[in-house]
Formats: structure tokens, C-alpha cells, sequence
């Protein structure tokens, strides 16, 4: 059975057990095994800029961060990594593109779990496999949002 840790570090209430399904969802479509681990941290865009400059060296605030983990160590071999999503810059852009919150934050939680499975959007063609693959998921959930 998948192990999912979801850590609200920021202050707006968000449904936690609607991010769990789509964490789930998101292994589930890649067909992760299920002795795997996401751990996801819902925070302020302030937390999120500082973690962007840190591991990044981007001085800027960003929407969601991935950081895979795992290895052939006994205690990482299960863990996929961490996800980070700052929930001010989701409302930020669940506004501009006319969607829910809830809406943007599952898509933002797919983007970083299909980082922590290999998918990279650092070039065009990967990126559109990644968005055709968000997609795919968010479909299958029953939610709709604008991926252009």
C-alpha cells in the first residue's frame, strides 16, 4: 500500500483527503509499486522562494517543487521524494486562469509527483508528454483545467 505524508505548513485550510486521491491516481496511472512513499508540503509563498533559491538558485517564487529521493539505501529505497506546493501562488494562478483552488492544486500535485517518476519538462517534446499525461490523470479524476 502506497505511504503518502501530506504536511499543511502554510494558513489555509485545504482538503487533504482530495490531495491524497490524486497522489494516488497519480502512482496508480504510472503503475508505481505500492511499497512507495510521497511526502507533499503545502506552503507559503515565502517557504517556497526560500526552498527555489536553495536547491535551485532561482530567486524567485514558483508554484510547485520537486525533490526525488529514494536509492538502494534500506531506508530511502521505497521513497519517491517530496513534493512542495506553495497554496498562495496556486490561488495566484487558479484566479488568472479562471479555475478552483482545488482544481490547481491537483494539477500542481500531479506535475510534482510525474517529476518524482522521471518526467521532466525541461524540453519541449518531454514537456509535452508530461502535459498530455497530466491530462490523462486529471480526466480520469473528473477535473478540468486549462494546461496550455
Amino acid at each position: 500500500m502506497f505511504k503518502i505524508q501530506i504536511r499543511n505548513l502554510q494558513r489555509r485550510q485545504v482538503n487533504q483527503r482530495f490531495l491524497r486521491k490524486i497522489i494516488l491516481q497519480t502512482l496508480e496511472s504510472e503503475s508505481a509499486s505500492e511499497d512507495k512513499e510521497v511526502s507533499l508540503a503545502l506552503v507559503s509563498n515565502k517557504e517556497i522562494s526560500k526552498l527555489n533559491e536553495r536547491f535551485r538558485g532561482a530567486r524567485r517564487i514558483t508554484d510547485v517543487l520537486a525533490f526525488p529521493l529514494g536509492g538502494e539505501f534500506v531506508s530511502t529505497k521505497n521513497l519517491l521524494g517530496e513534493v512542495v506546493i506553495s497554496v498562495d501562488k496556486a490561488e495566484e494562478q487558479a484566479g488568472r486562469e479562471r479555475h478552483s483552488l482545488k482544481n490547481e492544486l491537483a494539477l500542481l500535485t500531479v506535475h510534482g509527483v510525474l517529476h518524482l517518476l522521471g518526467y521532466t519538462d525541461k524540453e519541449k517534446e518531454k514537456k509535452e508528454v508530461m502535459r498530455d499525461k497530466e491530462g490523462q490523470i486529471l480526466h480520469s479524476l473528473g477535473i478540468t483545467v486549462n494546461l496550455e
